[in-house]
């Protein structure tokens, strides 16, 4: 029920908001600096962000988010009240395990898990929180179920009081990510974007490549690289620098399905390029219990592989249909670009000095790197951030962190059903029986769970449920930890680009005017690299970069090859026209036979790659010339 049409007409609800929201920045930032106790930082964390949740997200979509309603001013109170009865007795009840907790407790324990549910739904649907339903209808009648799956039923009493005042469940390790290292790291990428960091990645983007062949594109795939690094959420990707290089894209000649799906492919890969990867890194490094370096080392490869796949097909579409680059006068000049921003360079260098050098904590690492964003603008009289400036980043800062926090406090419970259900233990065991042992169908069957996982959930909550569910059964069976949770969450971020529900895809076409299942289905084709690599380093752990010196930039080599000679299979285009049939399955032969590890495979993959190369040498030459050829191919 809204309140009054005065009461909604002043202006105390939305700077109630934004001060509740620099406050939540504020406290974050002050416990990057100065640690507290897990429990009191993790609930005061997750209390804000319900609190924010449910004053800013109506309870239905219909309605404003700009006016005050009854309900959300009620259930943030009620939020409110339960936050600070938990940040109040929670050390009183660690003298307490194993007794029962009181009536009022589990009421407020309950109330606590349905609003959780109902947050999570305001913010992001109604996908995840239905599965957090299903785990907690399992851990009450699981008995119900046949055979495997079936288990002892655990009592109300037990479900609600191992979810509410513990550091497990909802104030449990992935509240814990969230507090610490996630926040400060969406925080960094607000501050960057209000000052205008933002703005400098895409101008450099545009200096260096807008004058080359299909250069909007290309733009685009170097532009979304860098603002998905910001953003961790390839959708907000989309819909950030897809507002501008979509329209691009079309006005140089681009058809709009293919401008929307470049924009979605290079969108989805900001999630999977370091130094943030969507916040999975953080998650991923608690449950594996490896440092931050180790993960980024492993990732870093790929990522770059699957933007180079991309960047190929971009340009060969821009071979085929001639386009040319803009022209310089029109483009920012780079002497410029980094003469006016240089400085915005500055917060991500301070990241990795104290990332890699000092070898500090996570929390205190991104702490200075978010001091360092407001300091480093006083190096440009014209472009100091202002005070205004700085309090507007940490309220934006806050609000994108909100989905995230919601999320994880949400998939604490799940993980806290699952384990006390045993459903993971019980779930490898099933996957390993229906796959005969068999690593490459325990693979495509762990790929099918995460697409269809990732098509209702974001990225990091898909990821989080399948690393429970899934991915044990894969390191039973002998795959490198590491590669497996790279595999499982690679399959859940692209999700957001494969049909039938391709959320990212289906933004980017609403923004480029085009059909929404072409512009997916073309993403898929572009993204096709992608599908291939997680299957290589399962079985080829070099390609993160574990191993000899040697090993690994033999792999490098051989996939960067094998990815160039499936850019052109897929693109049926070389310098020229299409190739003749014979002379696709050939290059699409050879890229898989340089993808797939293995010295022969690899050699002779080479060996096939060299003699078309030979054959067809003035059409490669072209294929690297900067000038959009129109020779035909000899066959």
């Amino acid at each position: 029920m809204a309140l009054t049409e005065t009461e909604q007409g002043k202006k105390w609800y939305p700077e109630l908001i934004r001060w509740i929201a620099i406050s939540m920045s504020l406290f974050q930032l002050y416990t990057g600096l100065f640690q507290l106790t897990a429990m009191n930082q993790r609930v005061t964390h997750v209390t804000f962000g319900l609190i924010l949740i449910f004053l800013i997200f109506p309870i239905t979509k219909r309605r404003p988010r700009s006016r005050p309603t009854i309900d959300g001013i009620l259930l943030a109170t009620v939020i409110l009240f339960i936050g600070t009865y938990v940040l109040l007795n929670w050390f009183r009840k660690i003298g307490q395990i194993g007794l029962e907790p009181p009536v009022y407790e589990l009421v407020m324990g309950t109330v606590l898990i349905v609003l959780l549910i109902d947050a999570t739904r305001r913010v992001v649907g109604w996908a995840f929180p239905s599965v957090a339903v299903l785990a907690l209808i399992y851990a009450r009648f699981g008995e119900m179920l046949p055979g495997i799956l079936a288990h002892k039923n655990y009592s109300f009493t037990r479900i609600v009081s191992s979810m509410f005042i513990t550091t497990d469940g909802i104030f449990g390790m992935l509240a814990g990510i969230s507090a610490t290292f996630i926040f400060l790291f969406i925080l960094f990428g607000a501050l960057l974007r209000e000052s205008g960091g933002g703005d400098f990645f895409l101008n450099l983007a545009y200096s260096l490549l807008g004058h080359v062949r299909g250069g909007p594109a290309k733009v685009a795939v170097v532009a979304s690289s860098l603002f998905g690094m910001l953003s961790g959420s390839g959708t907000a990707n989309v819909a950030g620098t897809g507002q501008i290089t979509i329209p691009m894209m079309k006005k140089t000649g681009y058809p709009p399905y293919f401008a929307g799906a470049v924009e979605t492919v290079a969108s989805a890969g900001g999630l999977l390029m370091p130094p943030v990867m969507g916040s999975a890194v953080f998650v991923m490094m608690e449950i594996l219990g490896v440092n931050y370096v180790t993960i980024i080392k492993a990732a870093t490869l790929t990522a770059i592989l699957y933007y180079i796949g991309l960047f190929v097909m971009v340009d060969l579409e821009a071979q085929k249909i001639g386009l040319k680059g803009l022209p310089r006068e029109k483009l920012p000049k780079f002497t410029q670009v980094m003469k006016d921003g240089w400085h915005f360079l500055i917060p991500v260098a301070v990241l990795i000095y104290f990332l890699v050098y000092a070898q500090v904590s996570l929390t205190r690492a991104a702490f200075w790197a978010n001091v360092s964003v407001p300091l480093a603008t006083f190096l440009r009289k014209n472009q100091r951030m202002t005070f205004g400036q700085f309090l507007d980043g940490l309220e934006n800062g806050a609000k994108t962190a909100l989905p995230v926090i919601a999320i994880l406090a949400l998939a604490g419970v799940v993980v806290g059903m699952v384990t006390l259900t045993g459903l993971g233990l019980m779930m490898s065991s099933l996957l390993i029986q229906l796959s005969h042992g068999n690593l490459f169908l325990l693979l495509l069957f762990t790929m099918i769970a995460a697409i269809i996982m990732g098509m209702g959930v974001p990225p990091v909550a898909a990821y989080i449920v399948l690393a429970i569910l899934v991915v044990p059964a894969l390191v039973k069976v002998g795959v490198y930890p590491l590669a497996a949770h790279l595999f499982v969450f690679y399959f859940a971020t692209i999700a957001g680009i494969t049909p039938p529900m391709a959320p990212d895809a289906f933004v980017a076409a609403g923004i480029a005017d085009a059909p929404m299942m072409k512009t997916a289905f073309t993403a898929c084709r572009l993204a096709l690299v992608i599908f291939i690599l997680p299957y290589v380093f399962v079985y080829n752990n070099a390609l993160l970069l574990v191993g000899g010196v040697f090993q690994i930039i033999w792999v490098s080599l051989t996939a960067f090859l094998g990815v160039l000679a499936l850019a052109i299979a897929l693109q049926n285009y070389l310098s020229g026209r299409k190739l003749m049939l014979i002379t696709r399955l050939l290059f699409l032969a050879s890229a898989f036979l340089l993808i797939y590890p293995g010295i022969y495979s690899d050699l002779s993959g080479l060996v096939l790659l060299g003699v078309i190369a030979i054959q067809y040498r003035e059409n490669v030459l072209a294929f690297f010339s900067k000038k959009t050829g129109k020779r035909v191919l000899k066959e």
